[in-house]
């Protein structure tokens, strides 16, 4: 008798990926990734009981890996923790495109209807923490407000990342460059002496 065919976590999350990019959030239905990758319904529900776990796992996967590489731009804190952070997202979507869109063009809330399991909800929660903890210490390391680090750091390349990922496909050299030069400006080697607030909402991305 033939052994049956195992399909990894993986690929189901890269079904998972394809269906929102190509048919948003509703598109990612479990039904929708067993046709997409010929695997059993049986398989898809023992690994994500509810259709919200499987769409907030590969939008976890993503952000992980994300933060993987734009965390250690940001270690240590100090004077060019905000040019090398910067310039890890756009160079990120660079080799890892599929990933970026799905992080770009969707926040973890707008793809859910419901809750997540208790795992996947912890782990949203230690990524946020982890990349609010990381730009809060460049904040205190560098003497720049909280808010315009975030400014920096976060909507700056995000907003340049989805403009070239929407009209080119990917950031490409030119935008890399840019995002060089406006960090450098907001983020001054020597900052005003205003307070540094403590705290400021982070994107989930």
């Amino acid at each position: 008798m033939p052994q049956p065919v195992k399909h990894s976590t993986d690929v189901m999350l890269d079904a998972v990926r394809t269906l929102v990019l190509s048919g948003g959030p509703a598109a990612a239905s479990a039904r929708a990734v067993c046709l997409a990758t010929g695997a059993s319904s049986g398989s898809v529900y023992h690994r994500f009981p509810r259709r919200d776990d499987l769409v907030a796992a590969a939008w976890l996967r993503a952000q992980d890996r994300f933060l993987h590489g734009y965390l250690a731009a940001l270690a240590p804190a100090d004077a060019q923790a905000g040019v090398r952070a910067a310039v890890a997202v756009l160079t990120w979507c660079r080799t890892d495109p599929e990933d970026a869109a799905l992080l770009l063009r969707h926040a973890l809330r707008d793809l859910l209807r419901g809750d997540t399991s208790p795992a996947l909800a912890q782990q949203a929660q230690t990524h946020h923490r982890a990349l609010g903890d990381a730009l809060t210490a460049v904040a205190h390391a560098t003497g720049h407000r909280l808010t315009d680090v975030v400014l920096a750091l976060v909507d700056l390349p995000y907003a340049v990342a989805r403009r070239a990922m929407r009209d080119n496909g990917t950031p490409g050299d030119e935008d890399i460059a840019a995002v060089r030069r406006a960090v450098t400006l907001l983020l001054p080697a020597t900052p005003d002496s205003s307070p540094c607030p403590s705290s400021r909402p982070v994107s989930q991305l």
